[in-house]
């Protein structure tokens, strides 16, 4: 397996989350997925074992590590359980960054703290029945009225809100068109007129609590701002960050999982009177698997390590996710070939592998999207490979 420099802290972090999400978290993975039900003891688990708020600031709690070590923990929790890495990486990503690197002094010292205990879950909700990938098209909408924000609106597609206490909510704050009314507000579980919906059932990652949300005449303090009229960058700039340790990192250890029992089931099954892993069809397969697997690492890690040390480009995050993306896909994918009529059946992990891996090349930016994001760094003169 590809590793970079590791130092003794990280190497220490990458193997005590991997030994505990193999003995803690794995065992409850096929269950979690087939009753449909969060494993938020896990996150517990992980928080007593400070694993929770590890990129937040000392001072309110977390461990101050950087984007590189979280994405080492989250591929080794998802190697395990990709539902657990999941919820994991919705309390640690992209509302977690937009309070430490946009919130008000006030908003860090209520809800950093919790988090970083595993006492309190985030959520990211963006999506809406007419916006996606068109941020523009959102049209949940709060007018202020005194020391208040009043909402209306829905939204579609939110991971971890039946089991998440606040949520940061991208909404049009003022009537100007496209962007530049677009901001976003934090709003906290029980918040009257907040309603957290039906529980959406999607083809993987079945528990991780992903509903729908509703808004009528909800009243929020102005308090609660984070994101003002106009500050779509600051969005962009949260988001980069959450497509190089959330989803991704999923991904990638995922496809690690994957890998791992077909080697397993073509060493220890027979046809024909021989091993199927003697058959050199299959291992040019399985070469062609780590080879993908090998090369998804590499972006990753690099692209983390880049943003850690600042010297990263805009493409980075964007290559790495559309890469790692796509190859789970196909990993996963072809672990279901080599396995068989045991990779179709929910007695063996194979269909859930790929099942929890499909979506995540629609979540926080379809790689049909970035492609066009990467695109347009290519033809501004911004990058070249």
């Amino acid at each position: 397996m590809f590793e970079p420099e590791l130092n003794d802290q990280q190497r220490l972090i990458q193997e005590t989350a991997r030994k505990l999400a193999e003995e803690r978290f794995k065992p409850g993975a096929a269950r979690a997925d087939r009753e449909h039900e969060p494993p938020v003891g896990n996150v517990k688990v992980l928080a007593e074992h400070g694993f929770c708020g590890m990129g937040l600031p000392e001072a309110f709690g977390g461990s101050g590590l950087g984007v590189f070590e979280t994405v080492l923990v989250v591929e080794q929790v998802a190697r395990s359980c990709a539902n657990t890495a999941m919820l994991m990486s919705c309390t640690e990503g992209a509302t977690a960054h937009a309070i430490v690197h946009l919130g008000s002094e006030a908003q860090k010292k209520k809800y950093l703290p919790r988090a970083a205990r595993g006492e309190l879950f985030f959520a990211w909700s963006m999506s809406e029945p007419n916006a996606g990938s068109d941020i523009a098209a959102i049209a949940t909408h709060a007018v202020r009225d005194g020391d208040h924000y009043v909402i209306n609106g829905a939204k579609l597609w939110c991971s971890a809100a039946r089991v998440s206490d606040v949520f940061l909510v991208l909404m049009r704050l003022d009537p100007a068109p496209g962007m530049k009314g677009i901001g976003a507000l934090l709003i906290e579980r029980g918040t009257p007129g907040f309603t957290i919906g039906r529980r959406l059932d999607l083809v993987g990652l079945r528990a991780t609590g992903m509903a729908e949300l509703s808004f009528a005449d909800c009243r929020v303090p102005a308090e609660n701002l984070i994101i003002p009229a106009g500050g779509i960058g600051k969005i962009l700039t949260v988001l980069e960050a959450e497509r190089i340790a959330g989803n991704p990192p999923i991904c990638l250890g995922v496809a690690g999982a994957a890998f791992d029992d077909a080697l397993r089931h073509l060493k220890d099954r027979s046809q024909f009177g021989k091993p199927l892993a003697d058959n050199q069809g299959l291992q040019w397969k399985l070469a062609d698997m780590a080879i993908e697997i090998e090369a998804g690492r590499s972006l990753l890690y690099r692209a983390a390590q880049r943003l850690d040390a600042r010297k990263h480009s805009a493409t980075d995050a964007l290559i790495a996710k559309t890469y790692v993306n796509e190859m789970a896909i196909r990993v996963t994918n072809q672990a279901i070939q080599l396995a068989g009529a045991s990779g179709l059946a929910e007695d063996f992990p194979f269909e859930r592998y790929f099942r929890d891996v499909r979506g995540m090349a629609i979540g926080y930016g379809t790689t049909e999207i970035l492609r066009n994001s990467i695109a347009r760094e290519i033809l501004a003169g911004r990058y070249r490979p």
